[in-house]
């Protein structure tokens, strides 16, 4: 039978041995933690501005993150652009979400109409903010409110200054001029932003089945290259380069003009990385060229 003595120096040395063995997991806790800090992707700003295209659903944190990291950190300064009339308490709201993510500071822009839209002192935020998100809601809301305007000439004027505008679903729709404002499998046309010269952009893509949507607008207008992007899913595009990085979980589709009814069809993974002159020239990994091999993809895709 131990004594007490012996109990005791037992019991310091389990304490003892217990504080260091958890020293070390905290310590090697600490290190994974700044090894995926350093190693993590991070995003500067690009000559010619940044474009964050969000398929609409739930906004990938990594594609937040990328749209932060281009709008200076926790140095940003953004402007936030609702597709729909918001109340007060939906832009507080939108205030504090921004503000949770890090921003130095947040403005909800909302314009009562169109001749607003001109006013100096309302598109004064514009010209000093380093970000711009347009929201999702109705593409015809941003359509028939801010383009053509003044609004439309600060937010180029961001890009220019290697700024970033970031938008999910209604707002990723409006980065183009050629605008997809509706409909089914036929395409309703609207006009957007012009952020992404001689580009349509779809969203919610895969997971609402709109590739003859979008391949109505292309034969429409020979030359444009459609951008499809699915939900839960995003594509960074540095303008001047005119290099993309697809983020997020699910697929994105560039559909690219060579004469034919049907386009060649490129798919982005996650993690992917292109160049739209590079792949005029060549195919990438996965090109498509006909509806079946695209519907064979998906399908093999989402079985996985």
């Amino acid at each position: 039978m131990l004594d007490k003595h012996r109990l005791k120096t037992i019991l310091v040395w389990l304490i003892a041995l217990g504080s260091a063995s958890l020293a070390v997991l905290v310590g090697y806790l600490l290190f994974l933690w700044h090894v995926s800090a350093d190693t993590r992707d991070t995003y500067t700003p690009q000559p010619g501005g940044s474009l964050v295209i969000c398929g609409g659903g739930a906004v990938p944190d990594e594609a937040y993150q990328c749209f932060m990291d281009l709008a200076g950190g926790s140095h940003a300064r953004l402007a936030i652009i609702p597709s729909y009339e918001p109340s007060p308490k939906d832009a507080q709201r939108l205030i504090e979400a921004w503000r949770g993510r890090g921003a130095e500071s947040v403005v909800v822009l909302h314009a009562a109409s169109r001749s607003q839209c001109n006013d100096p002192a309302f598109v004064k935020p514009l010209g000093d903010a380093t970000g711009v998100w347009l929201s999702g809601g109705q593409q015809s809301h941003l359509s028939e409110r801010y383009v053509d305007t003044e609004v439309e000439r600060q937010l180029k004027a961001l890009l220019d200054r290697n700024g970033v505008i970031g938008g999910s679903s209604a707002g990723a729709a409006a980065m183009s001029r050629i605008m997809i404002s509706g409909g089914l499998s036929e395409a309703v046309d609207g006009r957007g932003f012009d952020l992404l010269p001689g580009a349509v952009i779809d969203q919610h893509f895969l997971f609402r089945n709109r590739l003859q949507r979008l391949l109505g607008v292309l034969n429409a207008n020979p030359g444009v290259i459609g951008l499809g992007i699915d939900e839960r899913t995003a594509v960074l595009v540095q303008r001047k380069g005119r290099t993309m990085i697809a983020l997020g979980e699910s697929y994105s589709v560039i559909c690219l003009p060579q004469g034919q009814k049907f386009p060649r069809i490129e798919i982005l993974k996650p993690g992917d990385r292109t160049d739209i002159e590079v792949l005029k020239e060549r195919p990438g990994e996965y090109a498509i060229g006909s509806p079946a091999a695209l519907k064979q993809f998906i399908e093999a895709a989402s079985a996985k």
